[in-house]
């Protein structure tokens, strides 16, 4: 009986860690793998299918926003993208530069973007401005095939990970969002910017920063307008491999280029995230 017990409970503990790294659940287990690993000295272009989970929320022609991809329904973006927005959304995915219809390098050509409009937009119940709760999910109209182009981020359903969060130095971000020369970038950019503390970040805004902010940036790198709904990440060891992890999601700016800039802390609503696509999965 003891024997049929323990045989039992070690199936158990099997299925529901299969997904699990260290406290770490797994929206979606096949993610942040890209064909290219980054390389990253400063802002730059983004290699061709580095970041192959970046959403493009735009209104043809109009770029609204960015987000990132964490299954085959459902695209992270930011609330306050939607805003002031009520025309039909759609999202482009294995996108790299809008300007061109097939994006290629010195090496290869990815295949054409693939485009979908949103059937659904699940914008957190208690948000109000972009200062709390600035977290959305949009559901695609069909499911997303995965390719080298199109892949999901991977998105960490415990909140037990706050403790690593905090230690990481540099992030990782990406977004098509303002240069220094144009509004929005036709090239998707990349780079890296440090980790502020709360205390620092809250003396910049002059309001609360709490758990469910991050604060990144510095004079040289930051996010710029347009950027907003786009992942802050960072890679993560996950068992032999490396992967791409999501921790924030663009969210506001002191000022445009001013550096230090405040970002969506989504451990803080895995649940949330979780909840809302179990629910409307089936939808």
């Amino acid at each position: 009986m003891l024997q049929t017990v323990f045989v039992v409970l070690l199936v158990f503990l099997i299925l529901i860690n299969r997904n699990y790294t260290g406290f770490a659940y797994l929206l979606e287990n096949n993610c942040g793998s890209s064909k290219y690993s980054y390389r990253i000295t400063g802002g730059q272009d983004a290699d061709l299918m580095s970041a192959p989970w970046m959403a493009y929320l735009h209104t043809n022609p109009r770029f609204i926003c960015g987000g990132s991809l964490v299954n085959h329904w459902f695209v992270l973006t930011a609330a306050h993208c939607f805003k002031d927005h009520n025309a039909k959304i759609f999202v482009r995915l294995g996108e790299n530069d809008s300007s061109q219809r097939i994006d290629c390098d010195n090496y290869d050509c990815s295949p054409a973007p693939s485009e979908y409009w949103v059937m659904q937009k699940f914008v957190h119940p208690y948000y109000k401005t972009a200062h709390y709760y600035d977290i959305a999910l949009v559901k695609l109209n069909r499911i997303v095939i995965y390719s080298e182009s199109i892949r999901p981020i991977c998105v960490m359903l415990n909140s037990k990970w706050q403790g690593y969060l905090d230690s990481i130095r540099y992030f990782i971000i990406s977004g098509w969002g303002a240069t220094n020369y144009t509004d929005v970038s036709e090239k998707l950019q990349i780079t890296k910017i440090p980790q502020i503390d709360r205390l620092t970040c809250h003396s910049w805004y002059g309001y609360v920063v709490d758990r469910t902010h991050i604060c990144a940036g510095e004079s040289k790198h930051y996010v710029g307008k347009g950027d907003s709904g786009g992942p802050l990440g960072s890679m993560v060891n996950y068992g032999y491999d490396r992967r791409f992890y999501q921790f924030g999601i663009v969210s506001h700016l002191r000022k445009p280029f001013q550096g230090v800039s405040v970002f969506t802390n989504i451990l803080s609503y895995s649940n949330w995230i979780y909840q809302t696509i179990v629910v409307n999965t089936s939808n």
